[in-house]
């Protein structure tokens, strides 16, 4: 069986949906050239994988748009959109552990090391995405990080602005894994290691992306998604850490706990651009890449960025929902930033309120802000119906839950000093659609005995 990883995914959509690939012989300047051409195959309604053989600064080919489809992602695997699904939600209940190299230095991420003096992040393409950003960025980068408690391993993404040769400045959310990890060291007056790896298989980026406590073993989930364990090497300056050993670029050092950076402006998920502000700088110490590297990117605020942060929150929800609530929830669905709709059959709550349901959720789920539940009756994706049920089933003083004073993301600019308001809205019926006022409806035998094709030759 081939390795899983960036190389063997490119190769299927190539190969299988060469409908789903770009392939850019041009060059391409990095300077926000690449984010206006996903820009306007977003406006065309089109997300292919796009590769740029060439792109201006660098000698290293650029991918983006890897996981702005989960249908091509399911493909790529043999399996349905709804089967990944599936396999996204069983993965918490099965996961399975990676497994370590024996020959560390024989593995493809180890093919050239850079240490000290010799690592230069100007090797790595220099790209931008909004007219804000001021310096570039690297926005494909997953972090690996120890609990200094527990010992846990964690993963998540990080922009990382770069600064200068060995140099870069680190977002972390407030309130987030990483930022956790980081604080317990800070506080004990200690630098966090990390190492960082860039150029991953669609299912090693939704494993790192699942949500749940500080405690998950996201290598343990990437392992259950492809069926078989991960093989990873350990850090080479600290080899508590471990990273693909098929990854492409590998960066390792430390987050430091008594320096910071100027990071930003840069234009995120929610359609804005964070403004600059000083971050801890991350020190890089080592750099090690595979023969012939390529370099993953993702345009912020597009739709792959939107398609990884909304498949993990959605997976994470739907089993803590369908755990607490049983069968009275039917369908989640992100339509926006922050924002969750519910469709449930409110006779199966067993007599829970939907206002403790929305507060139980809202409070939970650190990046939720928005949540409005539906009847069965609504299509959740069709903004029509979804509206009408708003106008239509709800009052605001009677249906609106509102919490003030909750933790910001940093993330959304209408926050005020670092806090954020979160609300729901119960846009079902009441009591309920059996007893609601009846909607306008053509009688069934009618319209099935209607022939639009006889209607239309008249």
């Amino acid at each position: 069986m081939s390795v899983a990883d960036l190389r063997s995914f490119l190769q299927f959509v190539r190969e299988q949906s060469p409908q789903e690939y770009v392939r850019l012989e041009q060059e391409v300047s990095p300077q926000w050239e690449l984010a206006g051409i996903v820009l306007k195959l977003e406006a065309a309604l089109r997300a292919p994988v796009i590769e740029c053989l060439h792109v201006a600064g660098t000698e290293l080919p650029v991918v983006t748009n890897l996981c702005a489809s989960l249908s091509r992602i399911a493909r790529s695997v043999g399996r349905t959109e709804r089967e990944l699904d599936d396999m996204l939600a069983g993965a918490y209940d099965r996961p399975i552990p990676p497994r370590i190299l024996a020959d560390a230095a024989a593995a493809p991420v180890r093919h050239a090391v850079r240490r000290g003096a010799a690592v230069d992040l100007g090797w790595l393409p220099q790209m931008r995405y909004t007219e804000v950003e001021t310096a570039p960025y690297l926005t494909a980068a997953a972090v690996v990080a120890r609990d200094p408690d527990s010992g846990t391993l964690n993963i998540s993404y990080h922009r990382l602005m770069i600064c200068d040769r060995a140099t870069t400045g680190i977002f972390m959310a407030p309130g987030g894994h990483l930022h956790a990890i980081y604080e317990k060291n800070a506080a004990k007056r200690a630098d966090t290691p990390i190492a960082v790896f860039i150029g991953a298989h669609p299912l090693w980026s939704l494993g790192s992306l699942a949500a749940g406590g500080l405690e998950l073993d996201e290598f343990g989930i990437i392992g259950a998604l492809l069926g078989t364990p991960l093989e990873v090497v350990p850090g080479m300056l600290d080899p508590r850490l471990l990273v693909p050993a098929a990854a492409e670029i590998v960066l390792e050092g430390s987050i430091c706990h008594d320096r910071r950076v100027d990071e930003g402006p840069f234009g995120e998920y929610a359609g804005y651009a964070m403004p600059r502000e000083t971050q801890p700088a991350f020190e890089v110490a080592l750099l090690s890449h595979r023969d012939q590297p390529v370099f993953q990117d993702i345009v912020a605020g597009r739709v792959e960025h939107l398609t990884m942060t909304g498949v993990a929150l959605r997976t994470h929800l739907e089993r803590t929902l369908r755990h607490a609530y049983s069968d009275a929830v039917l369908e989640l669905h992100l339509p926006a930033p922050m924002t969750l709709f519910v469709k449930l059959d409110k006779s199966l709550l067993a007599g829970r309120e939907i206002r403790e349901l929305m507060r139980e959720i809202l409070l939970s789920e650190f990046y939720l802000k928005r949540l409005v539940c539906f009847d069965p009756d609504v299509e959740l994706r069709s903004l029509q119906r979804t509206q009408w049920a708003v106008a239509t089933r709800a009052q605001i003083d009677r249906d609106l839950v509102v919490i003030p004073d909750q933790p910001g993301t940093g993330l959304d600019p209408s926050e005020r000093d670092g806090k954020t308001t979160k609300w729901g809205l119960d846009a079902t019926a009441k009591p309920d659609l059996e007893r609601y006022a009846p909607r306008n409806r053509v009688p069934q035998h009618v319209l099935d005995a209607i022939d639009l094709r006889d209607i239309l030759r008249r």
